[in-house]
């Protein structure tokens, strides 16, 4: 993000004008956040401060755009136009570590929301969701384990990969660099050679440098380098 567009954003947004000013504002508020928590265009994100003590934010907690997070409700205000009794509505928000929230996602009062928990964009969570797992939907239901995402999502490189490149062919009318496909490096690029910056970056993320790049040295790509990458999608194309 540039100079200029950080000095925009701060007039306009004030302290959610960045990942880093929303996480100390709702730090300073009271929240509980743990490290290396991220919000994605904080600016469309709402967490409640009414009652800051009753929300807890784990570690590697990634909270992405239209997400709000709620302890408290305010449905009783027409129980008290009907009835005049003032009813309290309250409850804590607990969320693990290593999450991640997708984009529209509304989370009430009384949420618990385990480790390594994956939510689709657009879902209503309002109960407990266990660790390990990966949840969708309005209301929100289990999917599937977070082993049986990960194998889903490994088997899907080659073909996600594949689209990418024919897709950039047909825009600009010739092959992308390969750095173009940054997280998929991982099914060409050969293990004995230097690394580009931009994979290196990729290999960083979430903190975890040596852990990924030792598992990454230790497999080998499916493909002998790019260009046999390439080759292998020209075949398909004129099969």
């Amino acid at each position: 993000m540039n100079f200029i567009k950080k000095i925009l954003l701060k007039i306009k947004y004030q302290y959610k004008a960045t990942s880093e000013s929303y996480y100390k504002y709702l730090k300073d508020k009271g929240i509980t956040l743990g490290k290396n928590v991220k919000f994605y265009s904080p600016w469309t994100i709402n967490i409640d401060v009414q009652r800051p003590w009753m929300i807890e934010i784990g570690n590697d907690v990634h909270i992405t755009r239209g997400v709000s997070i709620l302890q408290h409700g305010y449905d009783w205000c027409v129980l008290q136009k009907k009835y005049g009794t003032v009813l309290g509505s309250c409850g804590q928000v607990k969320i693990g570590n290593n999450v991640f929230i997708g984009v529209n996602t509304t989370i009430l009062k009384g949420t618990e929301i385990g480790d390594n928990v994956i939510i689709g964009a657009n879902s209503l969570v309002s109960k407990k969701l266990e660790s390990n797992a990966v949840y969708a939907g309005n209301p929100v239901r289990y999917i599937c384990s977070i082993e049986d995402y990960y194998k889903k999502r490994t088997n899907y490189q080659e073909k996600e990969a594949v689209e990418l490149v024919k897709q950039y062919k047909k825009v600009n009318g010739e092959y992308p660099p390969k750095e173009a496909l940054r997280e998929f490096f991982w099914i060409f690029q050969n293990r004995n050679e230097e690394l580009p910056e931009v994979y290196k970056k990729v290999l960083e993320l979430e903190n975890n440098y040596e852990n990924s790049y030792k598992l990454f040295m230790s497999t080998k790509p499916m493909f002998n380098g790019y260009n046999e990458f390439i080759k292998y999608i020209e075949e398909k194309e004129n099969d």
